[in-house]
């Protein structure tokens, strides 16, 4: 065979050490680091004793070829096929990180934080959606072909050396036993739920410090139903694509996301009541209480209504916030609200809102909201979903404030108020949060 260009790289000048040998955990492959145009790969070429195998150096082969045509942020990159006068090898990128189970040796407590256990979860779903979207089964998911990046923790998989592809059926699959699939072991009919059932006995084994049993009360109960479902003996028992398993997770993420938000909703609740207590306040404690259990925790337009009827009642009450309470002073409120009714003459005063000041509320309306649409594009969790209703009631507040400032009198801020209230509410259905909050009930 002709001499590579890898080959030529390994003789620079000078000494310059280019390639290091790694530890092998397989035994048909040996592996190594290499710097190539002052940047590191990683190598592997078939052991020696591999060499003359030609059903396996064709299988070695192929999985460059599936490799190759591949492209996703959870897989690790396929770069070239090149041959020496040692043979062939396979160079891809060198994912600067750990296998699953050297990450977790030095990380214990990592995946005991929910969010970091559902974004792990999510990723392996994710790559394996690609996989099998693109007519490929992995075939050997296994803690030694997960790598987790240093930087971010990310999943890189890693490995398609037993990938199957309808491109190349002739050639036998291969696994690792204390991952693979009963079909898998008997001979059977493979295909996306085989790689479901190695990720179930992943994480099996994840949770089980490496065991190789179904023990599942390890398992965290948000997770233990549906790895039960993965490794189901039946085939037809588990989840049979990549898309259902997903839309399992999703129901269940959902129903977490409801119970947190009752929880604090109640929490929130018997601190107003113990606050209430202790200011002496009870006659207000049960108003308050009746007021938040028929408001929907997660309903931005009754939240801004339960305060504009307040704000509304405020500036109705202002008129007489300098009045001085007294027996006279009644009789004299008394008989001008008498005169008011009783004389045709007096009429209340019409008060319009000038267009220009429509405008400009309009446009203040669509850049708060549409800077929010950008700022929260997707929400996965109850925490971000909360910070966004908090910021949407937020705008609305300022451009209240900002529509009653323009007002000369008291009457002027309350009908200046209202169609503030409808211009909100027109551009707030008219924005894009409204899919945006439906979408993470």
């Amino acid at each position: 065979m002709e001499t590579s260009d890898f080959a030529k790289e390994m003789s620079v000048t000078g000494g310059q050490r280019v390639i290091e040998k790694l530890a092998t955990t397989g035994g048909t492959c040996d592996t190594y680091r290499v710097r190539i145009n002052g940047k590191w790969h990683f190598m592997k070429r078939p052991r020696e004793e591999m060499a003359s195998n030609s059903l396996y150096i064709t299988a070695f082969e192929r999985e460059f070829d599936i490799g190759y045509r591949l492209e996703h942020k959870s897989l690790v990159r396929y770069i070239d096929k090149r041959s020496d006068e040692q043979g062939v090898y396979i160079l891809t990128e060198m994912v600067d990180g750990d296998n699953l189970d050297e990450f977790v040796n030095k990380n214990p407590d990592y995946f005991k934080d929910k969010r970091k256990l559902k974004e792990f979860v999510m990723q392996m779903l994710e790559v394996l959606d690609y996989l099998h979207n693109n007519q490929v089964l992995h075939l050997d998911l296994k803690p030694s072909n997960i790598m987790i990046t240093r930087v971010g923790h990310k999943v890189k998989l890693i490995d398609l050396g037993f990938a199957y592809s309808d491109c190349y059926q002739s050639i036998a699959a291969g696994m690792t036993r204390e991952y693979a699939a009963p079909e898998q072991l008997n001979g059977g009919e493979v295909g996306p739920w085989t790689d479901i059932y190695a990720l179930g006995k992943v994480l099996l084994a994840l949770f089980n410090k490496g065991k190789h049993n179904n023990e599942f009360q390890s398992v965290p109960s948000w997770y233990r139903g549906f790895v039960k479902k993965c490794v189901e003996q039946d085939p037809k028992q588990r989840f049979a694509t990549i898309a259902e398993a997903q839309r399992y997770l999703s129901k269940k993420h959902s129903i977490h996301s409801l119970i947190a938000g009752f929880v604090i909703s109640i929490a929130i609740l018997m601190i107003i009541i113990l606050w209430s207590v202790n200011h002496g306040r009870n006659s207000e404690v049960s108003q308050s209480v009746k007021e938040i259990i028929a408001m929907p925790h997660d309903s931005i337009d009754s939240m801004v209504n339960r305060n504009s009827a307040r704000e509304i009642g405020e500036i109705n009450t202002s008129h007489s916030a300098n009045y001085q309470a007294s027996p006279q002073n009644n009789q004299n409120q008394d008989a001008i609200i008498n005169t008011y009714n009783a004389s045709p003459a007096i009429e209340k005063k019409v008060i319009t809102v000038p267009e220009p000041l429509k405008s400009q509320l309009h446009e203040r309306a669509k850049a708060a909201f549409a800077a929010l649409e950008r700022k929260y594009p997707v929400i996965d969790d109850y925490k971000t979903r909360s910070n966004l209703l908090i910021e949407i009631k937020k705008s609305r507040q300022e451009i209240f404030g900002y529509a009653k400032s323009q007002a000369h009198d008291n009457e002027g801020k309350e009908e200046y108020y209202n169609v503030a209230l409808e211009i909100l509410n027109e551009e707030y259905e008219n924005s894009n949060l409204t899919k945006i909050l439906d979408t993470s009930k």
